[in-house]
C-alpha cells in the first residue's frame, strides 16, 4: 500500500483514517478494517508492506491502480493485495485512494484463508486480489460496488471473509512475536529470543516465521525498521539523518541510505525532494 498511509495507523479515528473492529470471529484473521478519509498522492507513490498482508477496495469502480515492478507496468485492478518485501514498487495511478477500504490481515492466517502458499509473495508482491480470492469473490465484488454506504459494504465484506473460515491450526504465539516486535520498535532476532516472555527457540522462529507468515524474522525486523525510520524522516522538518539512522538500529547514516535505496530505489534525499501533490 502506498507507504504514507502508515503515518496514519498510529492516529486511527483521525483526520485521515477510521478504524474499524473486526467482528469476534474475525479476530485471529483480520486486524482491522482501515478507511482512509483523505488521500494522499505522490508524483510516484512508494508502495510499501509492514509485515500484515492486505487486500484493498477502491471507492469506485473505474478506479484501476497500475504499478510499476522491475521496469514494467502492469494493471492490478480496483481490487488488490499487497504483501511480502516490496523493493522499488511505485504506484503509476493518479488516484488519491481516499475512501479506499483497506483489510489489514495476520499473515499467519492469511494464507490459510485463501488456500495460497506462503511463498506467494516472493513472486509477487502486489496484484489483483481476483487471482486469490476463489470462490463467491464475484458475486462480492458486484454487491460491494453495487452499494455506496459504508455499512452495507462492509456487510458484503464480512460476510465474504466469514464464508472463507474455516478449523485450522497454527502456533498462535506466532500472533503474539508479531505484536511484541511492533509495540517494541527496534529489536533484533536475538532481543526476540532473550526479552520475549516465553523462552523461544531460533530454529523454531526461523521455521514457523516462514512456513506461517511467508517470511524470515530477520526480514520481517529489517522492514518494520525501514519503516520507522522512513516515518521518523518523513515527520521531522530537519531531517538529521545520522540520528533517526542510530536510532532505528543502523550503524550510521550510509547504511540506512543503503536501505533506502533498496525499497525506494533512490537516496532519501531524492525521494524527499520529489514533487507533492496536495492532500485532498
Amino acid at each position: 500500500m502506498p507507504i504514507n498511509f502508515f503515518k496514519y495507523l498510529a492516529n486511527q479515528n483521525g483526520d485521515h483514517i477510521l478504524r474499524i473492529t473486526p467482528p469476534e470471529h474475525l479476530k485471529e484473521v483480520v486486524e482491522g478494517f482501515y478507511v482512509f478519509k483523505a488521500g494522499y498522492a505522490g508524483e510516484r507513490e512508494l508502495f510499501f508492506n509492514d509485515g500484515y498482508p492486505v487486500v484493498a477496495l477502491m471507492q469506485n469502480r473505474n478506479e484501476n491502480v497500475r504499478v510499476s515492478m522491475d521496469g514494467h507496468t502492469k494493471c492490478v485492478g480496483n481490487t488488490w493485495v499487497c504483501g511480502g518485501v516490496l523493493r522499488n514498487i511505485y504506484c503509476e495511478s493518479e488516484l488519491h485512494f481516499q475512501d479506499c477500504l483497506v483489510i489489514r490481515f495476520y499473515a499467519v492466517t492469511f494464507f490459510k484463508l485463501f488456500g495460497i502458499n506462503e511463498d506467494c509473495f516472493q513472486k509477487k508482491q502486489v496484484f489483483d486480489f481476483s487471482e486469490i480470492a476463489g470462490y463467491g469473490f464475484k458475486k462480492f465484488k458486484e454487491a460491494y460496488y453495487h452499494y455506496s454506504s459504508l455499512e452495507e459494504r462492509m456487510k458484503k465484506t464480512v460476510n465474504f471473509l466469514s464464508e472463507k473460515i474455516s478449523v485450522y491450526s497454527y502456533p498462535k504465539v506466532l500472533i503474539d512475536i508479531q505484536n511484541y516486535i511492533d509495540r517494541q520498535g527496534n529489536l533484533t532476532v536475538r532481543d526476540i529470543l532473550d526479552g520475549y516472555t516465553v523462552r523461544l527457540n531460533y530454529k523454531w522462529l526461523e521455521r514457523n516465521f516462514k512456513k506461517h507468515l511467508g517470511i524470515s524474522p530477520q526480514s520481517y525486523l529489517l522492514v518494520r525498521r525501514f519503516l520507522n525510520a522512513y516515518l521518523d524522516l518523513d515527520s521531522l522538518t530537519s531531517k538529521d539523518l545520522l540520528q533517526i539512522a542510530i536510532d532505528n538500529g543502523y550503524y550510521d547514516d550510509n547504511h540506512f541510505i543503503k536501505d533506502f535505496r533498496r525499497f525506494s530505489g533512490v537516496p532519501p534525499k531524492t525521494y524527499f525532494n520529489r514533487p507533492i501533490r496536495a492532500l485532498k
